[in-house]
């Protein structure tokens, strides 16, 4: 997304979740992979999220995208992103 953010004057993002999905009413539960059984998408963010160390902070990383499409074209859908 760095990389797009400095060569686009414009970026539409398809398909990625905002950082407060797995908290609101109604989320659909899918699977984190789609090719093995296991936690769905929300338990492993929030697996990542809360671990002591190592790990990926999908909810900060989706944070921290909301904030930089306040400043630059940044266009998420399916999910639509409200940024304010």
């Amino acid at each position: 997304l760095i990389l797009a953010m400095d060569a686009c004057y414009g970026i539409h993002v398809y398909g990625m979740i905002n950082d407060t999905y797995c908290k609101s009413e109604g989320f659909r539960k899918v699977p984190y992979h789609y090719y093995e059984p296991g936690r769905d998408e929300c338990e492993e963010y929030f697996l990542h999220e809360n671990a002591p160390y190592g790990g990926h902070r999908f909810i900060t990383e989706k944070n921290v995208f909301a904030k930089w499409a306040k400043k630059h074209t940044i266009i998420f859908t399916h999910p639509n992103w409200t940024v304010s």
